[in-house]
């Protein structure tokens, strides 16, 4: 028996969509299926009910080697615990910092929150709907990239996955990790070489 050859590291911070709810097995959730598209060894730090961008995930993460960090992140601060626009964007600035303290070249390949029918136009207890989270993801990490960190890159989540594909209101199917994968597989592994 001799273990497989090394592969390009990758950290996959995300929510149960990147854990892979919905998904019919572990190896169906899309950070497994575009990792074995793209010979990367992804290490999948995807937590159910949680991923809010903690300042001890993106302290965790700073300290593990990488050879690319994807996030993604935000539906959880709609609901669960609640999240206002502001609280958002100034926990995402200093994840990205932190990230960066610990890995100032690494590529960042950052994802908006996918669609959430319930929540996209649905203030939470703060009034802030998922809408309302996206564009702040999405302005936050364009403010960092417009800083001068071209090692980060931005993709819009809201239409990853259609409608149809929720079997849940939240989560992927199968299918709908396949989308994902063969999306964002590209994209990670392409910033790798960037």
């Amino acid at each position: 028996i001799q273990p497989l050859p090394a592969q390009k590291r990758w950290l996959c911070y995300g929510d149960s969509i990147a854990e892979g709810w919905c998904a019919s097995g572990p190896a169906g959730a899309w950070p497994h299926v575009a990792a074995r598209q793209h010979k990367l060894d992804v290490v999948n730090l995807g937590y159910a009910g949680s991923a809010r961008g903690e300042i001890q995930s993106a302290l965790d993460i700073a300290s593990l080697p990488a050879d690319v960090i994807s996030i993604s992140h935000g539906t959880n601060c709609w609901t669960r615990t609640p999240h206002s626009a502001a609280l958002f964007a100034a926990g995402l600035h200093a994840f990205i910092d932190l990230l960066r303290n610990g890995h100032p070249d690494t590529p960042i390949v950052a994802i908006s929150p996918i669609l959430r029918q319930d929540a996209e136009n649905t203030a939470n207890a703060l009034g802030t709907s998922l809408s309302d989270l996206r564009q702040q993801f999405e302005t936050v990490i364009n403010q960092h990239i417009n800083g001068g960190d071209n090692r980060l890159q931005l993709v819009p989540g809201l239409e990853l996955v259609p409608e149809s594909h929720f079997p849940d209101g939240i989560h992927p199917d199968d299918e709908g990790h396949i989308m994902m994968a063969n999306t964002l597989g590209p994209i990670i592994a392409g910033a790798i070489a960037r």
